[in-house]
């Protein structure tokens, strides 16, 4: 589990009180949680796996394994990730320049570049061909006939990249294809 604190205008949080005795009240119930000051960058990280993987197993009807098994498809896997990290680093570069009110210093002194990690697409793309074979959430779903996460994980990423100006032809199109389905599916 990953905690931090919510700012309403998407700045970097430092740790209150607060969250970090609900941290401790986690680990005293062993539950293994980690804490980010930057819950946005956080969210964008989580979508660089989410929007592929989560996208693609409704669409080929397909575990995780099954995926990472074609080539074809690891490179589809690859290119909508390398689509949501670009509109996340261009998005924290949109908010690196704004000067959380909280810090008290002058907008030069504290702002802070907001990107992902470098190796991000590579290291969870081993993760994944390592991981034991699943059905992802958006999967679970489908085939339970519940409606799809589709906004959360496809939609605001892709209204996003929008407002920023950056091309996401495959997010779009998976975004499409996922709509078609899912409306398929819940009129059965």
């Amino acid at each position: 589990m990953l905690i931090g604190e919510h700012h309403q205008h998407y700045q970097i949080r430092p740790l209150t009180p607060l969250l970090n005795d609900i941290v401790a009240d986690f680990k005293r119930a062993n539950i293994a949680i980690k804490t980010t000051e930057d819950l946005p960058m956080a969210r964008w990280q989580k979508l660089v796996w989410n929007v592929p993987y989560n996208g693609l197993s409704v669409v080929l009807n397909a575990t995780t394994e099954e995926m990472m098994a074609d080539s074809g498809i690891t490179q589809l896997i690859t290119t909508l990730m390398e689509e949501v990290v670009c509109v996340a680093n261009h998005w924290g570069q949109q908010y690196s320049t704004q000067t959380p009110s909280f810090r008290g210093a002058s907008a030069d002194s504290s702002a802070t570049s907001r990107a992902l990690p470098s190796g991000l697409i590579s290291q969870m793309l081993s993760h994944t061909e390592q991981m034991t074979p699943y059905r992802t959430s958006m999967k679970i779903d489908y085939d339970e006939g519940r409606p799809l996460e589709i906004e959360a994980i496809l939609g605001n990423p892709i209204r996003v990249a929008q407002t920023l100006g950056i091309p996401v032809p495959n997010m779009r199109m998976l975004y499409q294809q996922l709509a078609f389905l899912n409306a398929r599916n819940l009129l059965c």
